[in-house]
């Protein structure tokens, strides 16, 4: 029965300094969203060595759908009518020819 619980007690002892060592690596190491090229601070960084800069482009809402879209990423009709894709821009012709006829 002492040997038992001597064996327990000695891997809790274990268990506890590996508990510790870890937590102290974990808390010293830098992390994989660190070294990812998908980081936040990772893309701030290389966004300010290129020297873009960090501007707000307007929104667009879609006539169609009504999806908010960037306004460079929009496309347009040939007048000031905003799409957010070919097939929102393809329904709206369908639909206004069909209405003409």
């Amino acid at each position: 029965m002492q040997r038992i619980l001597l064996v327990v007690v000695v891997l809790l002892i274990v268990w506890r300094i590996l508990a510790s060592i870890g937590r102290r690596l974990s808390e010293k190491a830098p992390g994989a969203d660190s070294f990812s090229r998908f980081s936040p601070e990772a893309r701030r960084r290389r966004q300010q060595a290129r020297g873009e800069a960090r501007t707000m482009e307007e929104l667009v809402e879609c006539i169609a759908c009504g999806t908010f879209v960037p306004a460079g990423r929009s496309l347009t009709d040939g007048d000031s009518r905003a799409f957010c894709s070919e097939d929102c821009r393809h329904q709206v012709r369908v639909s206004s020819k069909h209405g003409r006829d």
